[in-house]
């Protein structure tokens, strides 16, 4: 049997994560912008909700729970997991971040439309 090394094994994979100009460009705005639009996720439902919800530094006593559908109730500390504390917001503060978070996923957006441009396909 012949040994063959690992590098040629590796080629095919190499040569299928082979990525243009253009999504080389693209790459660290796209991950940018998802973390972006995360944020603008939750500080919305935060404003919704006019609180935050944080993650309980104790496992015992009464917390909140989510459930898969979003909604929050009480529970205790022998239902399931995770918990859950109830935080007010600053509706101004919430409402400037999101401001700028918008602001934020727009210069993104022209940043991509500029490798677009740059490195047409």
């Amino acid at each position: 049997m012949r040994i063959v090394p690992l590098g040629f094994m590796a080629l095919p994979l190499l040569a299928a994560c082979a990525t243009t100009p253009l999504q080389q460009c693209m790459a660290p705005h796209r991950a940018e912008l998802r973390t972006v639009e995360a944020d603008m996720r939750n500080t919305a439902q935060a404003l919704s909700r006019g609180f935050r919800l944080v993650p309980a530094r104790f496992d015992f006593g009464v917390h909140h729970c989510v459930t898969r559908t979003g909604r929050v109730h009480l529970c205790r500390s022998d239902d399931e997991g995770p918990y859950y504390d109830k935080r007010p917001i600053n509706r101004a503060a919430e409402t400037a971040k999101l401001k700028a978070l918008r602001a934020e996923r727009a210069r993104l957006d022209a940043a991509m439309a500029n490798c677009a441009i740059r490195y047409p396909e």
